[in-house]
């Protein structure tokens, strides 16, 4: 008896939220009357367990939508100003503004289960879910890869031209070498950039590891057209830099032979150069700091001074700072400090009836010092001039977001214009310090009472391709320095040192398009920098730039760099920064060979201060208390803190497809359990030499939990500790 075919029927309430219809294949599917998704809806085979689960969450996210959304103040770039607009509880977004608190205000991790978070949380946001420690340094180096991806992919897209690194070596608490590697570009915006690219564990200071460090780190970032890197003076940095010359070399990225490439870090001369003159410090020096040491060794002492200086109605915010006889910029602000309150030390000695024999009692080379008298504060205030002028030389060499390259030159003159200032000088003790100061210039900058050629060329490049001089500072300079005639040769070398690196960059691009040349001379402003002094009327700067130092005649240009040089310089505005950096993007279609030229020279940083300014953090991150951090979690750590810091929206651009968030989630696996492996394979080791409990190993976890202690020399707490999360 043949079997007939009888139609379902459809029990379930669920069905009431979905209509049934059959696709091209003739397959029964349910459309769901609220988002329109379309499931398998074949009651006979299916059931409908289905159904009902997105069912309720449809249901959950329509009931969701009738909600009233809560107003919330966001705040906007002015100050105490904002927008109002609605908030909506959201899990994710506040785990992920959790994370970037623990990286940016260096936290520990065990920071999310105190007793204090939680109770905050639970007054500020009920509803939010507090993760574990394990959970948040997961999200930390889950942070770390993604905006690496996004990093990565900016050098690839956006990034201009070459990119010139510093790099430093620091010995932590745990007896690791780390090296810090910065690198600085300007973008195709116009906008100078620094960031951090790594901080990896180095086997040892020795150049050929450190090579090896470096070029991995140039490869891995897929950034092989390097075209200075800053070093200080080490003498395993000559060897570094050997290696990795061969090494651009092998890549077929290296300029001109790589003479460019070394660039020294003049941050480090200025401290050994004025390091030196210290040690020839007179007496006067002395009995004011040795005044400031007395003021300073007890409160009783430190509260009669203030009654003098109350006397004498001495208003400064500046009050009184020892200096460290190792730091020269220490004794600066030891002097800027004391010389505002010479007549409170006069007085002092009424006030203070041990103050002047206890200072006699003390002896420098078998000599009295006594008390600071009137002559000896006038031969601080001399000093404190000179060293006022080296601070701020140090400043505008260290910062890092304005283009300080073209300035090294001017500063070079003002260095040798102020050594010779000392060195002819009435005061016996600054003479000497002038000649000290002296020999360590002739040393690094000098040869011969003239300009030394061994330094990097690009130093003297950079002023050449500022508008405003051009040729014409640098030969004024050569001539102030060394005389006419060999002034001559020396714009000589320079113009042909010019010419190999413009056909270099010429054999590197393609024929530029023809287009009408700019008609307008530009003339733009910016937020002012440090300057290094207000003396204007020093001879290395006081030169007339109408003169015609070196022009090519009009008559025989031919290349782009002959016409920018025989081009009438811009104004130069003394009461308003120039920004060179706009000038050149304003000018890039009449010189396209020349403006690639111009980013890679005004991104080449004069000191490597960005390299050794992170070490300060890691210092923090890492001490004798929070030491058991593994070398990748402290690399997230210190590489993502930079990156949100400095964050850009050009950096925070989402890269889309399915591909990318795939290769993410397999690296973010593949480091973490290979850093997870490591950590285990240390506690083992421990646990067979010293028996102790992974359990509870240093009571420590990344980034600084002190649960633990540190005793027995601290070997158990340089490693992180296992126990599971609750």
């Amino acid at each position: 008896m043949e079997k007939t075919n009888r139609e379902y029927v459809l029990r379930s309430p669920v069905w009431q939220h979905y209509d049934c219809y059959k696709d091209a294949k003739g397959k029964k599917k349910a459309r769901c009357h609220y988002c329109g998704k379309s499931l398998v809806g074949d009651p006979s085979g299916n059931g409908t367990s289905s159904l009902g689960r997105h069912t309720q969450r449809c249901l959950k996210k329509q009931k969701e939508k009738g909600k009233q959304l809560n107003l919330e103040l966001n705040p906007t770039s002015v100050e105490g100003q904002g927008v109002l607009g609605t908030w909506k509880f959201d899990q994710e977004f506040i785990r992920a503004g959790l994370v970037e608190m623990i990286i940016l205000d260096e936290m520990p991790f065990r920071s999310v289960e105190k007793e204090g978070f939680k109770r905050f949380m639970a007054r500020a946001c009920p509803m939010f879910k507090i993760p574990s420690r394990r959970s948040i340094r997961e999200d930390c180096f889950r942070l770390f890869l993604e905006q690496k991806g996004k990093l990565r992919d900016y050098f690839k897209i956006k990034c201009g031209g070459r990119v010139s690194i510093t790099t430093d070596s620091w010995t932590s608490c745990q007896n690791f070498n780390y090296m810090c590697i910065t690198a600085h570009f300007v973008g195709k915006d116009w906008k100078l950039y620094k960031k951090v690219i790594s901080f990896c564990k180095i086997t040892s200071h020795k150049g050929i590891d450190l090579n090896d460090a470096i070029a991995d780190c140039l490869e891995h970032w897929g950034l092989k057209n390097i075209f200075t890197v800053t070093v200080d003076n080490a003498s395993a940095n000559d060897t570094t830099l050997l290696h990795l010359r061969d090494r651009l070399e092998e890549w077929g990225t290296n300029i001109v032979g790589g003479k460019y490439l070394h660039m020294r870090c003049i941050a480090h001369i200025v401290n050994l150069i004025v390091s030196d003159g210290l040690e020839e410090m007179g007496m006067s020096i002395r009995r004011v700091r040795e005044a400031v040491r007395w003021v300073r060794s007890s409160p009783s002492r430190l509260a009669k001074f203030k009654e003098c200086v109350e006397f004498h109605n001495i208003e400064s915010k500046k009050m009184l700072s020892l200096d460290v006889p190792t730091r020269w910029n220490s004794t600066y602000y030891m002097l800027e400090a004391a010389v505002l309150f010479e007549d409170a030390f006069s007085s002092l000695e009424r006030k203070d009836k041990e103050y002047k024999p206890e200072l006699k009692a003390k002896r420098y080379k078998n000599q009295e010092i006594g008390v600071p008298q009137h002559e000896d504060w006038k031969n601080a205030k001399v000093l404190m001039k000179y060293l006022k002028f080296f601070h701020d030389l140090t400043l505008i060499a260290s910062t890092t977001s304005v283009v300080t390259s073209h300035r090294f030159l001017r500063e070079f003159g003002r260095v040798f214009y102020h050594v010779e200032k000392m060195m002819n000088s009435k005061d016996d003790d600054i003479v000497r310090m002038g000649m000290k100061m002296k020999a360590k210039v002739d040393k690094y900058w000098s040869e011969k009472d003239c300009v030394n050629f061994r330094l990097n060329m690009l130093v003297y490049m950079a002023v050449v391709f500022d508008p405003r001089h051009k040729m014409n500072y640098p030969e004024h300079i050569f001539k102030k320095m060394c005389g006419d005639d060999r002034a001559k040769v020396l714009v000589k070398e320079l113009n042909d040192e010019l010419e190999k690196l413009f056909e270099y960059y010429q054999s590197k691009m393609p024929p530029p398009a023809p287009s009408s040349p700019s008609k307008r001379r530009v003339q733009v402003a910016t937020s002012s920098s440090p300057r290094s002094g207000s003396d204007s009327d020093e001879s290395y700067d006081d030169y007339d730039p109408d003169d015609d130092y070196g022009k090519p005649q009009a008559g025989h240009t031919k290349s782009e760099l002959e016409k920018y040089l025989v081009h009438p310089r811009e104004y130069d505005d003394a009461e308003e920064e120039f920004d060179v950096l706009k000038w050149w993007k304003t000018n890039a279609m009449r010189y396209p060979i020349l403006s690639e030229m111009a980013k890679d020279l005004f991104a080449v940083p004069m000191s490597t201060v960005p390299s050794e300014s992170v070490f300060s953090t890691s210092g923090r991150v890492l001490d004798e208390f929070r030491s058991s951090l593994h070398p990748k979690i402290v690399e997230a750590l210190i590489c993502s803190q930079d990156w949100l810091r400095s964050s850009s929206s050009e950096f925070v651009e989402h890269l889309d497809g399915e591909d990318d968030d795939y290769e993410d989630q397999e690296d973010f696996v593949n480091v973490y359990n290979a850093i997870m492996v490591d950590e285990v394979e240390r506690c083992e080791h421990v646990n067979e030499h010293e028996g102790t409990s992974t359990s509870n190993v240093g009571g420590s976890d990344v980034f600084g939990s002190r649960s633990g202690t540190n005793q027995g020399g601290g070997s158990n707490a340089s490693f992180i500790s296992l126990e599971p999360d609750e």
